[in-house]
């Protein structure tokens, strides 16, 4: 029997009000489960005699069920333990779906699983929380097993530097199989950002939530300077569904956000902490005129552009205002002293 006839026979001796309160509680009619207070709305009665209702409702068809879908029970209880025992809500039944009823035609197949498992009471299931979306597990010890690791690898992330967890993947010295506990996406406290990058879901690197964050994102994993077109085009991959980053606007937080980004060229801007230093192009020069004492016009302009992209003639331009450089008896040029 297919799964809507199963259905249909569980609730042969169901009166209407009883019809309308499972469907509409656990979504199999149109995919979207309804609230107590909106079922109770319709039906004219509270929203705790819904959820009595309910409950009885499944409790009075957890036999039946258990009894004509053990099969299916029993394979989805095999391969949820073949994947660890614990797995978020919506991947386990569109997999479940997938792999054990991919001939059937039923409409909101993942919802009807959801009320079979859910009445039969296998595999467990675990409501959302603040912490953790909802999730089906095997037994409360892979349960147990889940939250402590989970648990253990969110303090280690807080305490550890992020800088270390982003770039050199410290983590992999005390969780060197991390990258492949799927699991671990049940908790809401990590995420995983578009470059593939594993870490605590308050980082702006992980989970960007303004256009200063998304643009910094963008040139750290590019790692080298880009222009402000580039980057709002690159902003706009970080969420594809959603409308892109206005040019304009990406370019004004550039520009406000100095501390960070550097102007490197005409519309081209650097991170400051990968080597970009802010300032003019004679500003540069002096700097580095300090840093490293006289030098010629051609190691001016290498060092120069290693800062910025320009012209050679806009450097030199720069490095022959006899107002703040001089050049020297053997061509080499230093800073004027004031």
């Amino acid at each position: 029997m297919t799964i809507d006839q199963l259905l249909e026979k569980w609730f042969a001796e169901f009166n209407p009000k009883q019809r309308k309160v499972v469907t509409a509680r656990f979504g199999l009619k149109n995919g979207e489960k309804a609230t107590l207070q909106e079922i109770g709305n319709e039906l004219g009665v509270t929203r705790e005699r819904v959820r009595q209702i309910g409950d009885y409702l499944l409790k009075k068809l957890s036999a039946p069920i258990q009894k004509e879908a053990e099969t299916l029970l029993r394979s989805a209880e095999s391969y949820l333990a073949s994947l660890g025992g614990v797995v978020k809500d919506d991947e386990f039944l569109a997999e479940i779906a997938d792999k054990f009823l991919s001939k059937e035609s039923a409409k909101n197949l993942d919802r009807k699983l959801a009320f079979i498992f859910l009445a039969a009471g296998m595999p467990q299931y675990q409501k959302e929380t603040d912490d953790y979306h909802a999730f089906w597990y095997i037994d409360e010890t892979s349960k147990k097993k889940f939250l402590e690791f989970s648990k253990k690898v969110h303090q280690h992330f807080k305490s550890a530097k992020k800088e270390k967890i982003l770039s050199d993947k410290s983590y992999r010295k005390e969780f060197p199989d991390l990258e492949s506990k799927r699991e671990l996406s049940i908790a809401k406290f990590f995420g995983v950002n578009m470059f593939g990058d594993f870490g605590l879901s308050e980082w702006p690197e992980i989970r960007p939530k303004t256009i200063r964050d998304k643009a910094y994102l963008v040139l750290k994993k590019n790692a080298k300077p880009m222009h402000f077109e580039e980057i709002a085009n690159a902003i706009g991959k970080l969420h594809p569904e959603r409308k892109g980053a206005h040019i304009q606007t990406v370019h004004n937080e550039l520009i406000k956000g100095a501390e960070k980004f550097v102007l490197v060229g005409r519309g081209i801007y650097g991170l400051s902490e990968q080597g970009y230093e802010p300032g003019t192009v004679r500003e540069v020069i002096t700097k580095l005129l300090k840093k490293k004492g006289p030098m010629g016009a051609d190691e001016v302009v290498r060092l120069v552009n290693q800062q910025r992209f320009l012209k050679q003639n806009t450097i030199m331009l720069g490095l022959q205002n006899k107002n703040y450089f001089r050049k020297l008896n053997d061509g080499r040029y230093s800073v004027k002293e004031a």
